[in-house]
């Protein structure tokens, strides 16, 4: 079964790792053939798996790309009914929630017509309930994210759950439909949450208890996600199988309890056997309350087969367990092998296994075993962690000695059993319930403690596919059983995830990238050892901004720990929004800014400033201090110049400030590299201003569909008219340039096309 587990994973991902999906006949042609040669022979059965899975993710991948929105319908307004298939979220002053579809512009779901929708409802009329029939007026774009190196892979996301399409509700034509609800799980799991709202309304952890519950973590602050991040402790509020098997097994002595006491109960079934039925059906209960999510998908089919096994007096191999849970977990969803959670859950469980399984002999007191425990899964996580996410917390081993113990026995079953008794004794369930959140608060402080050390996280850049599988052979060996020599060679396979990675930028030349935010604009210049930020891209909520989601992950995936200057051009949203995130990220940076009454703590931007870094120029050619400027025209340009070639960034400047920049004594804009003034609007652009700087390169920073229908077809003639080739980041995602030493200017990445998957929009 381990076997079988791990051929049918392979399979999966070389399908998940394809630019583009094969063809339905093409499959067939190579795969059948395949699988009936490895199948007549004995020694070979086991890569039948490999073929099974990568034949079974085509079948589902080739079914979603089917559903995806069909363009012609993009941009228009289109009636759609359905059913409400999520709990919906709040955020500020909109909420988003995912639909059924059942009619979208009179056809059914099919080819060209998604299933489900991702919606958002700004000022919506009423807050809609999971199951509701509706009627919407909607307008659907097909599924688009930001494309950057480091990045979240949203669209990827959405291609993984189904959803064919997103957009927003027309509110004014929103109508609740008659008709039965559909979805009973969820609304049982809203009903639920609705109760536990009222019975904490005011208490600062109701979200976590909502969250161990439920596996519902909209309630969790972004302060409090701060905290588990970085004290590596995130897993304790995300239903895994840890809270599965805990659930399973204080239900399976509980009614082992009560059912050894009653001889009528015992004649009719066995003790054994009621406790492990009980165990099942209340770990279904809370896996299903949970979502049933990956990990409690293989807590269960792990649960179930060790029963079983149990029941049959059979023995069980920890392979076979984890195989057959690897295998019932493709084949329900092989594209959930693409998900953070399937790795992190199965790498635990693998972990634990390999370190424990055969060398229980030794019989330790049950903090040591603990300790250890901790031990493993953290040196066994860490290159997962590193991949994915570019950091590890070096004070998880710490914080989970503490913290796993609390929340495992104390915090999970009161919030369970609270939740349980609210349905029918509501007082007993709101006494629970502030019990366990009284738990959570106590222990609270100490989290924030650890959080705050100096050095609680590793940063690291992003390591290759073959980097991480090197340090998970270390990982391996570090964990071999005592006695075997020379255990400490697997801390060397570790190191190289965490040495500073080289810029390879020679001194002289610079890099420069243009990053996908959206409609907005946030570029990044380096040098062989500096970096500057151009712009921070736009603010969606007080919460969520593209610094946030783009900026500070390129940086991190570049292994670069703090940007030396950042320059924000005017106090316009769409430049200056992600400027929160990176100052929090990095409090000591210093800020230019054009309009630095706009952007608080920043130091004017003025023509005349210039300084040098490894052999390359910066220099400000605008604003002037004579002024005054103001919106738009206040934009702080800056000119970066090597001995590869130069680059100008205009930031939203318009006519008038480019009148004036030209007139400007000195001032010299010719650059082989220009961001586009205001993306590309017919206010900017002038025929002189083109002529002026002449670009090799003309970079568009817009977003997919923008309403303002940026950039201007004028615009971008006038640029290819002046010999310049046309690149924006709406189609090629983010886009990196060199320009070093001893050649002309070179496109180094267009990122949508360089770091695409068959599931990416082209």
């Amino acid at each position: 079964m381990g076997r079988a587990g791990i051929a049918m994973l392979t399979g999966v991902l070389v399908l998940l790792a394809l630019p583009v999906l094969p063809s339905g006949p093409s499959v067939v042609a190579v795969c059948l053939p395949l699988m009936i040669l490895v199948c007549s022979w004995r020694h070979t059965r086991v890569c039948a798996w490999c073929l099974i899975g990568f034949t079974w993710a085509w079948w589902w991948a080739q079914g979603q790309l089917a559903v995806r929105l069909n363009p012609a319908l993009e941009g228009r307004d289109l009636t759609v009914s359905g059913w409400v298939a999520s709990i919906p979220k709040i955020e500020s002053e909109y909420l988003s929630f995912e639909f059924s579809v059942e009619q979208l512009a009179g056809q059914a779901p099919g080819r060209g017509i998604p299933r489900f929708l991702r919606l958002s409802w700004s000022k919506a009329s009423r807050l809609p309930v999971p199951g509701q029939h509706w009627r919407f007026t909607l307008r659907l774009k097909q599924p688009r994210g930001y494309m950057n190196p480091g990045g979240f892979d949203y669209e990827g996301w959405l291609f993984r759950h189904g959803i064919g399409a997103t957009g927003y509700v027309v509110h004014d034509q929103a109508l609740l439909l008659a008709g039965a609800p559909r979805f009973p799980l969820l609304r049982a799991r809203a009903q639920l949450m609705a109760a536990m709202q009222r019975a904490l309304p005011d208490d600062a952890f109701a979200g976590l208890a909502a969250a161990l519950v439920m596996g519902d973590e909209g309630g969790i602050s972004h302060e409090q996600w701060r905290v588990f991040r970085e004290t590596g402790t995130a897993h304790l509020v995300s239903i895994s199988g840890l809270h599965i098997s805990l659930m399973a097994g204080l239900i399976f002595l509980l009614v082992r309890f009560a059912w050894r006491r009653s001889a009528r109960l015992c004649a009719h079934m066995p003790v054994t056997l009621a406790a492990t039925l009980g165990a099942l059906l209340a770990a279904i209960f809370y896996a299903g309350m949970a979502g049933f999510s990956v990990p409690t998908q293989r807590a269960l089919i792990m649960l179930a087969a060790f029963a079983c096994a149990t029941l049959l007096r059979r023995h069980t191999r920890a392979a076979d367990l984890l195989g057959l849970a690897l295998l019932g977990v493709l084949l329900l969803d092989p594209l959930s092998a693409g998900e953070v959670g399937f790795w992190l859950s199965f790498g635990a469980v693998a972990t634990i296994f390999y370190a424990f399984t055969g060398r229980l002999g030794v019989r330790r007191s049950r903090v040591l075993e603990l300790l250890r425990t901790q031990w493993a899964v953290g040196i066994g996580l860490l290159p997962l962690l590193v991949f994915f996410f570019q950091r590890t917390a070096l004070v998880a081993p710490l914080a989970n000695i503490v913290a796993v113990p609390v929340y495992s026995l104390l915090v999970v079953p009161l919030a369970l059993l609270g939740a349980v008794t609210l349905a029918f004794w509501p007082w007993g369930g709101t006494l629970l319930l502030k019990g366990a959140t009284g738990i959570m608060a106590l222990t609270w402080p100490l989290l924030e403690r650890l959080a705050a050390l100096p050095g609680a996280q590793l940063a690291a850049p992003s390591p290759g596919v073959l980097m991480t599988a090197v340090a998970l052979l270390g990982c391996l060996w570090l964990m071999l059983p005592r006695g075997v020599p020379a255990r400490w060679l697997g801390a060397v396979l570790l190191l190289p995830l965490f040495l500073p990675a080289p810029s390879g930028i020679p001194p002289g030349g610079f890099n420069f990238t243009l990053l996908d935010v959206g409609q907005g604009l946030s570029a990044v210049v380096r040098t062989a050892q500096h970096t500057l930020v151009y712009d921070t891209g736009p603010a969606f909520s007080n919460h969520a901004d593209t610094g946030q989601l783009v900026v500070i992950p390129w940086l991190q995936s570049r292994g670069i720990r703090a940007p030396d200057l950042t320059v924000v051009s005017h106090g316009d949203n769409d430049h200056a929004g992600g400027l929160r995130s990176l100052r929090a990220a990095y409090p000591r940076m210093a800020v230019l800014s054009g309009a630095p009454e706009d952007v608080a703590g920043s130091h004017p931007c003025l023509r005349g400033q210039h300084w040098q870094w490894d052999g390359v120029s910066f220099e400000i050619l605008y604003p002037d201090a004579d002024g005054p400027h103001t919106g738009n025209n206040a934009s702080c340009v800056l000119h970066v110049t090597g001995a590869g070639g130069s680059a100008l960034l205009t930031g939203d400047l318009m006519r008038a400030g480019e009148q004036r920049l030209l007139e400007f004594a000195g001032a010299s804009p010719a650059s082989e590299v220009l961001v586009v003034p205001h993306h590309g609007s017919a206010s900017s652009s002038s025929e002189a201003f083109v002529a002026a700087v002449a670009p090799r390169f003309a970079l568009f920073p817009v977003g997919y569909r923008n309403r303002w229908g940026f950039p201007k077809a004028k615009v971008m003639a006038a640029y290819q008219q002046a010999g310049a080739a046309l690149l924006d980041t709406a189609s090629a995602g983010a886009v990196e340039l060199q320009l070093w030493p001893a050649h002309a200017p070179l496109l180094a990445s267009r990122w949508r096309v360089d770091g695409a998957h068959f599931w990416t929009a082209r």
